[in-house]
């Protein structure tokens, strides 16, 4: 039920990272990094092993925020 999302809105899409449970601080932190020039990108590793990497860059000019995935389902 506390299930969280990363929604990425960008000129190019709406993109979303599920945040797995117990790791929203470490999200956070990471974004935070990205933000701030301490962290190239965020690189988050699919169920069938894909890997997909969100440069600084790309996060530094979208539109951010952390909702209730049931939010998600719901839009």
């Amino acid at each position: 039920m506390h299930n969280k999302i990363i929604k990425i809105k960008h000129v190019t899409g709406t993109y979303t990272i599920e945040i797995k449970d117990g790791k929203l601080n470490e999200m956070q932190s990471q974004l935070d990094k990205c933000l701030n020039n301490e962290q190239g990108a965020i690189v988050i590793k699919g169920e069938n092993g894909d890997q997909f990497v969100y440069p600084s860059d790309f996060l530094k000019n979208s539109f951010i925020s952390i909702v209730d995935r049931e939010e998600e389902k719901g839009m």
